[in-house]
């Protein structure tokens, strides 16, 4: 089983908790980790602490976002934009919507804009690196964890001969258009068939360039799948076929509860259900909010 994530220099911090973790359980399992903006030392750490390790630099196409910012409409811009700054926090926050709503067509609007398209492109280049990762795992299972997923208990049963691929399903759902939260993309488990999961990681490539909503590569997962399944189907333990170019794809769906839970917000730590991945968000990445819920969970499940 091959493990894999992506991350800059601000990530660095849960890359490296995350392969210790990953460590845990799966000694041997080979790791690869995509370089979007690590430093010379962080790198440097990971490979002296983790072999197998691979690291793939990938700051030419994190740069290169001139596609998005084409197919993006200028409405669309401006939504990205506030939305972006929405996740931010304090009086900066509400004096910069107040600046960009003011001043629209200002340098300072523009720079807002590319801000938010170049994070749309962070995101959906997790999609190539997992296309670049299917091929270098060849005919072993793929895992990918978003860099602040953390693995804590073993894996292994997300895989069965059901389905080529399995995806995290949210408890609370929303079709909305840019608002779409059916599925987390922070966590996936690809099966063996390399032929499979490159179709489905082509197809979910070019869907994402397609669509121009607010999270836009896990907005595009599911209108992609959407369209072959019934919204009922998106439930845990559901298993579904996807028909795609060139054939199609069995999928499964397993709870984000169980498999990557990430809704920690008003919930203190020693309440979080025994799940598999914890997927840290929001406040919770913070780095003294963060290390003390990794203690606590370490201490549970005795690591």
């Amino acid at each position: 089983m091959h493990f894999m994530m992506a991350g800059d220099a601000k990530y660095f911090i849960f890359m490296r908790e995350n392969c210790a973790q990953v460590r845990t359980h799966y000694q041997d399992a080979p790791l690869i980790i995509y370089d979007f903006g690590l430093k010379t030392d962080q790198i440097a750490e990971l490979e002296r602490r983790f072999q197998p390790l691979e690291v793939v630099n990938w700051h030419a196409k994190i740069e290169d976002f001139q596609g998005i910012w084409e197919s993006t409409s200028e409405p669309q811009k401006r939504k990205l934009a506030l939305a972006l700054n929405a996740r931010q926090v304090g009086i900066r926050k509400r004096l910069k919507k107040a600046l960009f709503k003011r001043f629209p067509s200002s340098r300072f609007a523009r720079a807002m804009k590319i801000k938010a398209i170049r994070f749309e492109n962070l995101l959906i280049q997790k999609i190539r690196c997992m296309r670049d990762a299917s091929d270098r795992a060849a005919d072993d299972r793929l895992v990918f964890l978003d860099a602040d997923a953390l693995l804590f208990q073993p894996i292994d049963d997300a895989f069965d001969t059901t389905a080529d691929i399995t995806l995290t399903v949210m408890s609370k759902i929303s079709w909305a258009y840019n608002a779409c939260f059916v599925l987390n993309s922070g966590v996936l488990f690809f099966g063996p068939d390399r032929q499979l999961r490159n179709r489905f990681l082509d197809a979910w490539w070019s869907e994402a360039h397609a669509n121009d909503e607010w999270l836009r590569e896990q907005s595009a997962l599911v209108r992609m799948i959407e369209r072959s399944v019934p919204r009922d189907d998106f439930a845990p333990e559901k298993r579904v076929t996807v028909d795609l170019d060139g054939g199609p794809v069995r999928l499964r769906f397993v709870a984000c509860e169980e498999f990557n839970f990430f809704d920690m917000e008003n919930r203190e730590s020693a309440a979080f259900p025994d799940s598999r991945i914890y997927h840290f968000t929001g406040r919770r990445q913070k780095p003294e909010i963060f290390r003390a819920i990794l203690a606590t969970l370490r201490q549970r499940f005795g690591q």
